[in-house]
């Protein structure tokens, strides 16, 4: 039997980044589908190689800006890893991005379609003073959403 979810009860918690709240209607994970397009390889510079994603589904993206502890899948193997929505602010980004990382994966992702499960927000995306300030963050990141996921 199907139900009605009414679509606010999935969109505001969405926009606050409240995974869990916004999950709650459907008992499902929210994600979306998307393919690897190139970036500025600023990532893999720093330790942390994203993937940058451009949305496939046709529907709007309403999540928080913000990190994500997040799930990935990449043809019939999940990976987990997190994620950054937003502006970069720390590298002076100008468009609003989605990029991801994963762990434990070394490989060419260009092209490649991956869905991405949003499992709970880490943070607030913020500036760092530098990038070295950054790649501390994102240490502590990993390790928060390695706690996080299954």
């Amino acid at each position: 039997m199907k139900r009605l979810i009414n679509s606010s009860r999935v969109i505001e918690p969405l926009s606050r980044g409240d995974l869990p709240e916004a999950n709650k209607p459907s008992g499902f994970i929210y994600g979306i589908r998307a393919m690897v397009v190139h970036g500025n390889q600023l990532g893999r510079k720093l330790g942390f190689p994203t993937a940058n994603l451009e949305i496939l589904d046709n529907k709007p993206f309403l999540m928080a800006d913000g990190v994500y502890a997040v799930m990935i899948k990449l043809n019939n193997t999940v990976y987990k890893g997190m994620a950054n929505v937003g502006f970069r602010p720390t590298i002076d980004g100008k468009v609003r991005m989605i990029e991801v990382n994963l762990f434990d994966f070394s490989g060419d992702l260009y092209g490649q379609t991956l869905t991405v499960q949003f499992v709970c927000r880490i943070r607030d995306e913020i500036k760092f003073n530098s990038l070295d300030e950054l790649v501390n963050q994102l240490h502590l990141d990993k390790q928060h959403a390695q706690t996080l996921l299954p």
